[in-house]
């Protein structure tokens, strides 16, 4: 399976923290996939089943220190 025509992965379903350690994200980062009409947060511990051509991106965490 290529997912996002850089990595492959030798099954049709992953997870989270699968895909993010195959992409080297560091923790801490949420990860999203593109699909239709928006973005699909997927957590570590949730299984996905991924589909050739898929788009997966991750988001560094919110710094919330500033917020009172």
């Amino acid at each position: 399976m290529l997912i996002q025509d850089r990595y492959t992965v030798e099954t049709d379903v992953v997870t989270g923290a699968q895909i993010k350690e195959l992409a080297s994200i560091p923790p801490g980062f949420s990860l999203h996939r593109r699909v239709q009409g928006g973005n699909e947060p997927i957590r570590d511990d949730q299984s996905v089943e991924v589909h050739d051509g898929d788009h997966f991106f991750a988001r560094p965490p919110s710094d919330v220190s500033h917020v009172r």
